[in-house]
């Protein structure tokens, strides 16, 4: 702690907390924006706006996208049934180039932030007991 400076309760602010902070806040604002900038990233953008100018069929692609997320949420359903479900709605989307597409962006997408997520989870451990 400097000399001068007065102790406070701040969690923070020791051994270095807020200058840790903030430089890895700078990384993490850099990370940000390489994935904003990166080619999968862009291409989800593109695909987003192909699809909008098909108001009915991304109606239906948020439907399924909707559906899909609750289904990998929900605890107490015939997951038989819903999966088999989903999956004639899926078959029947990706009968459209553009909704195919676009899925296909969103998923590339969320790879990249799951192998970021993974790759911090890993290196920075964490004793949370297992389940």
């Amino acid at each position: 702690m400097e000399e001068n400076k007065e102790k406070t309760d701040d969690p923070s602010d020791h051994h270095g907390g807020i200058n840790t902070m903030d430089k890895v806040t700078e990384c993490l604002d850099a990370l940000i924006e390489e994935m904003r900038e990166s080619r999968a990233y862009q291409n989800y953008l593109w695909m987003e706006e192909e699809l909008e100018k098909d108001p009915d069929l991304k109606s239906r692609v948020d439907d399924y996208r909707i559906r899909n997320y609750r289904l990998q949420q929900s605890e107490n359903v015939d997951l038989y049934d819903a999966v088999d479900s989903l999956e004639r709605d899926s078959y029947a989307l990706r009968k459209s180039e553009k909704a195919n597409a676009y899925l296909e962006a969103e998923l590339e997408v969320c790879k990249m932030v799951q192998k970021v997520q993974d790759c911090i989870s890993e290196a920075i451990r964490i004793g949370v007991p297992e389940i």
